[in-house]
């Protein structure tokens, strides 16, 4: 199952690097030649793992494969099923987990609405940070409270963004200092466990805001 708008279609001259994560989920991924060195030395070396240490917290890997896709489009990483679309200029840790993390969050369980936009960035968003401090949990913190930025009055978090704030502050940081709040609140405990049932209930389908908080 895929939502229309997480297939790619991609054409180019490149190279075809695969391998394995450490827990086995095959890995294959689409590099532009000039830039197979930089990707083999910054980013493969973290993308089984990341995979992995998702799946720990999340449940297993929802698919069969997953990998990157390189492509020329100024600052347009997006989490196309599968096979992550990688712009050449956001080829970086933060971007690459972010869109893996995609696959459990937007991919697996989509988003009934298009108002509910925080439930993929802000979750998107936070994972990446908590993958990047992992090792730090103070760090996690003092990340997080750099973002607890004033909003504006009349647009809460969960409000359905305006058209031009789609992909604004508050679906991405505003959105993540939520979940962290929220994880908080509940616990870790309670907080795992929960987005593992959200994903057995609702994987492969959509879910909507009700179903999400239930």
């Amino acid at each position: 199952p895929m939502a229309t708008y997480l297939a790619v279609i991609a054409v180019g001259n490149y190279v075809r690097l695969e391998n394995t994560s450490p827990g086995g989920i095959p890995l294959r991924h689409y590099i532009f030649p000039e830039r197979q060195t930089e990707f083999i030395t910054t980013l493969d070396p973290i993308i089984g793992p990341a995979l992995d240490w998702m799946a720990g917290y999340f449940g297993p890997y929802p698919f069969d494969t997953f990998g990157y896709v390189m492509a020329e489009i100024p600052k347009m990483s997006m989490e196309t099923q599968t096979m992550a679309l990688l712009s050449t200029n956001t080829f970086n840790e933060v971007t690459t987990v972010h869109e893996l993390s995609h696959m459990w969050f937007g991919n697996w369980v989509s988003l009934e609405s298009w108002a509910d936009i925080w439930r993929n960035e802000g979750f998107a968003t936070y994972i990446s940070l908590m993958w990047l401090t992992r090792d730090n949990p103070a760090q996690l913190e003092a990340s997080v409270a750099g973002w607890r930025v004033p909003t504006s009055p009349t647009q809460p978090r969960l409000a359905p963004p305006a058209p031009a704030d789609f992909l604004g502050y508050n679906s991405y940081y505003a959105s993540a200092v939520l979940v962290h709040d929220l994880r908080l609140t509940m616990g870790d405990e309670a907080f795992f466990a929960g987005l593992r049932r959200y994903f057995d209930d609702y994987g492969g389908g959509t879910a909507s805001q009700e179903e999400f908080q239930r």
